[in-house]
């Protein structure tokens, strides 16, 4: 293998450390960004049911101040009874002193039902801010690993740059062009073995695609150092020296 192939793969390797800091780190991001949208989730249940809550307690409220009105009414319509002095007049306030005493009760049976859905809703939204604060302390948690992480990778990623630099100044614009391009598609994974299936045969592969070569593909590279592509899927190719 020539000194031009040599110099490709040792700016491949520099290149992969590259990519896996940048993967680990993009990987850690990512959970800090789905935990954060994990905590949201949570907030918005939190604030539904919240508001939930105060619909109910205001309906609730509502009631009781009604119930109040007519309990001071029925009051007052018994009062009135004892004050009457006909039949008509006393069948006609005893009639709005049941109909009085009918809504009082079916008020009473709803103020009931709804205090016990406040209730309910109350203990379901304890539930909710308990799991808040888990799902908020794991994100603190992530965002720490995050950054510590960041931290721990920064002097190592300053240093392989530097060395990808200077690695990329010893080659010509071509190829330095071909490299970049291809390490973007490939997440840094820019040349491809030549392999022989059957050490015997004069057959050769593509170790990046696994696509058929011709014989000619792996003269070129025993006898020249040129760049040399896959016309499957692109990389370049080298072969390692046989013995």
């Amino acid at each position: 293998m020539g000194a031009r192939l040599q110099a490709l793969l040792l700016l491949q390797d520099i290149e992969l450390q590259i990519v896996d800091i940048r993967r680990q780190l993009d990987r850690r991001q990512r959970l800090v960004t789905a935990q954060r949208r994990k905590l949201k989730t949570a907030r918005d249940a939190i604030e539904a049911e919240r508001m939930q809550v105060r619909r109910s307690q205001t309906e609730f409220d509502e009631l009781d101040v009604d119930i109040k009105g007519r309990s001071a009414n029925i009051e007052r319509l018994r009062e009135h009874l004892n004050t009457v002095r006909t039949n008509k007049d006393y069948a006609a306030i005893l009639a709005k002193l049941n109909n009085e005493k009918a809504d009082v009760s079916r008020l009473e049976t709803r103020a009931l039902e709804l205090m016990q859905v406040v209730e309910t809703r109350k203990q379901g939204l304890a539930a909710r801010e308990q799991t808040e604060r888990a799902e908020a302390d794991r994100l603190e948690e992530l965002e720490t690993a995050l950054e510590q992480a960041r931290a721990s990778f920064a002097r190592r990623l300053e240093q392989l740059e530097e060395q990808r630099r200077q690695a990329a100044d010893q080659m010509d614009s071509q190829a330095s062009t071909l490299f970049d391009r291809l390490s973007e598609r490939y997440d840094g994974e820019v040349l491809a073995e030549v392999e022989r299936p059957h050490p015997r045969r004069d057959e050769f592969v593509c170790a990046g695609c696994h696509m058929s070569l011709r014989t000619e593909v792996a003269n070129t590279l025993r006898s020249r150092d040129e760049i040399v592509t896959c016309r499957n899927c692109g990389r370049i190719l080298f072969m390692r020296n046989e013995t």
